[in-house]
């Protein structure tokens, strides 16, 4: 589910190994990964300090068995978009001019965009595309993070698009005729992704996620940040009014995009599936499956990975739904080596 923002892949060569790094806000996951003969397996991993884009970027140094040639970077920029846009697109064209693309995104000049045919119209129909925009700035900051390689940068794409590889690969075959929908929750922000028949049908991006609930129940509680946190890990102590009351807004949302998705696809969104730190949180899972009436299932970026021998700790594997965008960002990188 790859979206360069660098278009094309600056690599020829089919690839052996791929690092797939996630800039996010409270961690910088990093993963190492290495395919033979179509099998991958994972032979390095760890959560390095955040990046703080307000700062000046300097050279990132990665632990030597973290590195490869070359690395795909994933990001959930403030300022990023994520949409599915329908436009007539001719005749053996597989997106339109970035001019176009920017228009259907409401963007300016200054994002590189980039487009995935996902269902070509018939007749006068309108062609689906998955479609991105990151601001230049970002693209420079994290260009400037590498400048010389190694890992020299092959791929740069939306940390909400980049864990849908990482999904397919895990769990693609179980909903391979189901209608699902995917959320990955962070921080700050938050993606949701429905898919029919393995297909991407409709994206979106909320700013929402573990800070939101957080503060919420800091302020209901009259407690610090801390406490609070505690309190969303412990299933014992019920939050749910708190929760529910800072999650309508974006169960609405999601609710409404089940409905148009249900009609206009003549399906059944038959589960939710969630990763991202906000999964790890069992108040949340439980508080959205009473809320959106549908099942809720978190999985793990690991399924179908080997994993190399004393690589994964037992803390990086209980925070292993955290890497899904890392993961799927390097599982994208080999698929269109």
């Amino acid at each position: 589910m790859m979206m360069n923002a660098f278009g094309k892949n600056r690599t020829q060569r089919k690839l052996s190994v791929l690092v797939g790094v996630d800039f996010a806000a409270t961690a910088t996951k990093v993963v190492q990964l290495k395919q033979l003969k179509g099998e991958l397996t994972l032979t390095g991993i760890d959560m390095l300090p955040a990046v703080d884009f307000n700062t000046t970027a300097s050279r990132m140094e990665l632990p030597r068995n973290l590195s490869s040639y070359y690395g795909c970077l994933a990001y959930s920029g403030a300022e990023s978009v994520v949409r599915m846009v329908h436009t007539p697109l001719p005749a053996g064209e597989e997106t339109v001019p970035e001019s176009e693309l920017r228009k259907l995104l409401n963007v300016t000049d200054d994002f590189r965009v980039s487009a995935q045919l996902i269902k070509r119209g018939k007749g006068r129909q309108d062609s689906s595309l998955l479609a991105a925009a990151i601001p230049q700035d970002d693209v420079r900051y994290l260009l400037n993070l590498f400048p010389a390689g190694p890992p020299a940068p092959a791929s740069l794409e939306v940390a909400g698009l980049a864990f849908v590889s990482a999904f397919l690969n895990a769990r693609g075959a179980e909903c391979a005729n189901d209608a699902v929908c995917l959320i990955d929750a962070g921080e700050s922000v938050s993606h949701y992704v429905f898919m029919n028949k393995g297909a991407v049908v409709l994206v979106g991006k909320m700013d929402f996620g573990v800070r939101a609930l957080r503060s919420k129940l800091a302020t209901d509680l009259g407690v610090d940040d801390e406490l609070a946190a505690s309190i969303l890990d412990d299933r014992s102590i019920n939050i749910s009014t708190s929760l529910a009351n800072v999650m309508a807004p974006i169960i609405k949302q999601l609710s409404i995009s089940k409905d148009f998705i249900e009609r206009h696809q003549g399906c059944r969104v038959s589960r939710v599936y969630v990763s991202g730190g906000m999964s790890l949180l069992p108040s949340w899972s439980d508080e959205l499956m009473n809320m959106i009436h549908t099942e809720v299932e978190s999985w793990s970026p690991l399924e179908n990975i080997a994993i190399a021998p004393e690589i994964l700790s037992p803390e990086l594997k209980q925070q292993a739904t955290r890497f899904a965008a890392a993961i799927g960002a390097a599982i994208g990188g080999f698929q269109e080596s």
